[in-house]
């Protein structure tokens, strides 16, 4: 096992006529060995240009990579020895999948005619590909092609793997089971892996450590946990969490609290200087629809959804509209007055976006 390592790796994009565009600034990074990392995001955050820039795909316009200690940034992608599986597959379409499992080790001529055979039959019972070794990859289905492009990563033994978008082409179903399967060979194999993804659900349910990432720069590192429960930025809690968490700008107010309209108060869990504008964040199930007390508001739709349900609710002079997560029992009907009561809040600077402890 190996670890990694990010120093100050910086990705500047020019073309005549054009402003430059820096894709990734300044990004330092470590991996322990063995480690698995989410890089999370949205397009265009820099995250897969990063996955490249490590794998040897992009050229790094400055920093450094290290990998097991020592750099690879001046080496060709074939010197690196990173697997990678592509969110595309990248499959070659007239050969079987032992075939596509052994090109790679065929083309650096490093093992030996039997080897071969041996590391093929052993990667695919691993993955589950046993029964399709002599399959092309056309009649593969999209878990199958997955795989095929996983183990192909895998088979070179590698240092570090790199997962770019590994499940995003997946049904329901399918991203269910492959995740799965990816976390058990994943912790069976204890390769260092980093994990590209926009679905804050693969990063939450793989990933020892997520770094979230914007515009080139990492938001927040931390456990799942961690960039749940403590978002450094109002962008972390709003990218991180389904239903997304609420947000609602006010204006703090002398007696501890923050005024959302004339008449709706919400007590802030930090002093925070008067007439500062904030942003206060609730996720939804950490509101809760009470008989007594709380603060009134109006159902503006209510998603019975089986195992648990989501109210939509007005508040009196606010904007936005208020998420509730709602147990399943309950039964609300359109324009119904309730109140509803906040439990663990967090507060951001509107002007920054930090949070404010």
């Amino acid at each position: 096992m190996t670890a990694l390592e990010l120093r100050e790796l910086r990705k500047t994009y020019r073309s005549r006529g054009r402003p430059a565009v820096e894709a990734v600034r300044g990004l330092d990074l470590g991996l322990r060995s063995g480690e698995l990392l989410g890089l999370l995001g949205p397009s265009g955050c820099g995250k897969s240009t990063t996955l490249r820039m490590i794998a040897g795909l992009e050229s790094v316009t400055g920093g450094d990579i290290l990998v097991g200690g020592a750099s690879v940034t001046g080496r060709p992608a074939q010197e690196r020895n990173i697997g990678v599986a592509f969110e595309n597959y990248a499959l070659y379409p007239p050969l079987t999948v032992a075939e596509n499992l052994a090109f790679g080790l065929r083309a650096r001529r490093r093992s030996l005619r039997g080897d071969v055979r041996r590391k093929v039959a052993e990667i695919a019972e691993r993955v589950g590909l046993t029964d399709v070794l002599d399959a092309r990859p056309a009649g593969l289905s999209s878990g199958q092609k997955q795989r095929v492009s996983l183990a192909r990563a895998l088979i070179r033994e590698p240092d570090v793997l790199l997962l770019d978008e590994p499940l995003s082409h997946l049904d329901a179903a399918q991203r269910d089971t492959t995740r799965r399967e990816l976390k058990r060979i994943q912790r069976d194999l204890g390769h260092t892996t980093i994990l590209v993804t926009h679905d804050q659900e693969e990063a939450l349910s793989l990933a020892d450590r997520i770094a979230v990432m914007r515009d080139g720069v990492i938001q927040q590192l931390g456990t799942p946990y961690e960039i749940y429960d403590s978002p450094a930025t109002s962008f972390v809690a709003d990218f991180v969490g389904e239903p997304a968490i609420n947000l609602l700008p006010g204006t703090a107010t002398a007696d501890g609290h923050v005024r959302l309209s004339a008449g709706v108060r919400i007590a802030l869990p930090v002093p925070v200087a008067e007439g500062r504008a904030v942003v206060v964040g609730i996720r939804p199930e950490d509101l809760s629809l009470t008989g007594d007390g709380g603060i009134p508001a109006r159902v503006v739709a209510h998603e019975p959804l089986l195992e648990s349900g989501i109210a939509t609710l007005a508040l009196d002079g606010v904007e936005r509209h208020l998420v509730v997560l709602t147990g399943p029992e309950v039964r609300l009907a359109h324009d119904e007055r309730v109140r509803v009561a906040a439990g663990l809040t967090h507060v951001f600077d509107a002007e920054t976006g930090d949070t404010l402890r």
